[in-house]
């Protein structure tokens, strides 16, 4: 009789993974940019370039970051930040997954803790995202943050999302379905069978 039971938990988990595979066309999609659409950290990147021309911002940065205004120096150094989005390294794998999504017609949202400047050039040059929410100044949309504006547009569990780090966990808690792309080390043992897809 045990046997039996543990049988059928793995096969409704089975059956919830694989039909999640393909969520309704309906739902839309929210994609994490920094480690998940691209493998790379755009503060970071931000800082090291806008550093070297301009090393007397570090200090203002500094002070930012300690008095909790982490979005607002994301704003000074996106507005000074010049790149070009195609030096950076995407996750093909990912994105072409995210082409076929896209052509079957799902809404696709950029959702990232990067200053919304930024996510909007890189989100232009994808050419797959219909939407783009990011950090504006004001707010570091990260964790409970980012959690909280995709429930407030699209309900809870009315939406996917896909991410690469802990600090998704508590979107993926509200998330219809759980996709981890890319995922930091550890990762998957917390996230356990809640996740739907996973992109190495």
């Amino acid at each position: 009789m045990e046997e039996f039971f543990t049988f059928q938990r793995l096969d409704s988990g089975l059956a919830r993974r694989l039909a999640m595979m393909e969520a309704p066309v309906e739902m839309p999609l929210a994609v994490d940019m920094d480690g998940t659409l691209i493998l790379t950290d755009m503060s970071v990147m931000s800082a090291k370039r806008v550093f070297l021309r301009k090393p007397w911002t570090i200090f203002s940065t500094l002070f930012l970051e300690l008095t909790g205004k982490r979005a607002k120096w994301k704003k000074n150094l996106a507005r000074q930040l010049k790149f070009d989005p195609d030096e950076l390294q995407y996750h093909e794998a990912f994105v072409d997954w995210l082409t076929g999504e896209s052509a079957r017609g799902r809404k696709l949202i950029l959702a990232t803790a990067s200053d919304r400047l930024v996510a909007e050039i890189i989100a232009a040059h994808v050419g797959l995202f219909d939407d783009v929410m990011g950090s504006d100044g004001n707010i570091n949309l990260r964790d409970h943050k980012k959690a909280e504006a995709l429930i407030a547009r699209y309900g809870k569990k009315g939406f996917g999302y896909a991410g690469n780090s802990v600090h998704d966990i508590p979107v993926w808690n509200h998330a219809g379905q759980v996709i981890v792309v890319n995922p930091e080390r550890g990762l998957l043992d917390k996230v356990g069978d809640s996740a739907d897809l996973v992109f190495e």
